[in-house]
């Protein structure tokens, strides 16, 4: 486990109070309540926001990534943590030691 730096997590995990909603095939939107903030997140951010559920591993969300984007694996892998740690920054991820809601997508 990773303790403290949840970007570095095996399985990230997005925070459940954190408001998700894609918008087509543009994007998406995320209502963080703790910073009353409505982030707008991208193609990439959002479908890796997607998969950031707590079931997925990095190397899963790496592989997801490089075929449906058409880039990568390695391109894929520093995308994933350059944006894993603006999300932690952004108080977006969830800590390791809270457990996932079962059921959570």
């Amino acid at each position: 486990m990773s303790g403290s730096k949840p970007y570095l997590s095996e399985r990230p995990r997005r925070k459940p109070d954190n408001a998700y909603r894609a918008v087509g095939d543009d994007g998406g939107l995320v209502v963080v309540p703790t910073r009353n903030q409505v982030k707008v997140l991208n193609p990439l951010g959002s479908r890796i926001f997607a998969l950031l559920d707590g079931r997925h591993t990095r190397d899963e969300i790496v592989a997801i990534i490089a075929g449906e984007f058409e880039v990568t694996e390695e391109q894929a892998r520093q995308d994933l943590d350059e944006y894993l740690r603006e999300l932690e920054a952004e108080g977006m991820l969830a800590p390791d030691d809270e457990s996932a809601p079962e059921g959570t997508p």
